[in-house]
C-alpha cells in the first residue's frame, strides 16, 4: 500500500511539476532523463515512457502504449526557404498534431515525425523513422518506416 502511494506520489511530483504533461491517465509509467515540451502532450491509461524520450510537439499517446528508451517524436522543422536568411533565423514550422493511438510499440530509438498518426494497435520497430501515417494493426520497419506485416494473422473482433 505504501509503495502504491510513493509510486503515485512520484508520478504526479514528476507529470506536473518536473515535465509538465498536458495531461496524464491513470497508472502510467514514466522513466528518468524524459525531455517533454511543456503543456504539450498528452498521456492515456496505462502508458509507459522509456528512458531518454524526447516528446517535442502537440503529441497525444493513447491507452495502454509502451515507448521503449530513446523514442523520439519531433515537433516542426526549421525554416529553410528564405534567400539570403541563416535557417537559425528563419523560425520554425507549426507543430501538427501528432497521434499514437491505443496498445502501440514503439521500439528503441524510433523517430516519429511532425504530425504522424500512427494506427491503435500497431508497433513501429527499433530505429525506424517514420515519416507517413501508420495504419492500425500493422508493424513497421525501416528508415523510412514501411509495413512489413500485419500484427495478427486475422482481424480481432475489437479491430
Amino acid at each position: 500500500m505504501i509503495r502504491k502511494l510513493v509510486r503515485w506520489l512520484l508520478l504526479r511530483l514528476q507529470t506536473t511539476f518536473l515535465y509538465r504533461f498536458r495531461h496524464v491517465g491513470r497508472d502510467c509509467r514514466l522513466d528518468k532523463s524524459l525531455f517533454v515540451y511543456p503543456g504539450r502532450v498528452s498521456l492515456g491509461d496505462r502508458v509507459y515512457v522509456g528512458r531518454y524520450c524526447y516528446l517535442d510537439g502537440d503529441i497525444t499517446i493513447g491507452d495502454c502504449t509502451m515507448l521503449a528508451s530513446s523514442v523520439a517524436v519531433v515537433g516542426g522543422d526549421h525554416a529553410f526557404d528564405k534567400p539570403g536568411v541563416p535557417m537559425i533565423d528563419s523560425g520554425r514550422e507549426h507543430w501538427k498534431p501528432t497521434h499514437i493511438g491505443r496498445d502501440c510499440w514503439l521500439g528503441h530509438g524510433a523517430v516519429i515525425l511532425n504530425g504522424i498518426t500512427i494506427g491503435d494497435g500497431s508497433i513501429v520497430a527499433a530505429g525506424s523513422v517514420v515519416l507517413r501515417d501508420v495504419p492500425p494493426g500493422v508493424i513497421v520497419a525501416g528508415n523510412p518506416a514501411r509495413v512489413i506485416r500485419p500484427r495478427f494473422a486475422e482481424p480481432t473482433p475489437n479491430s
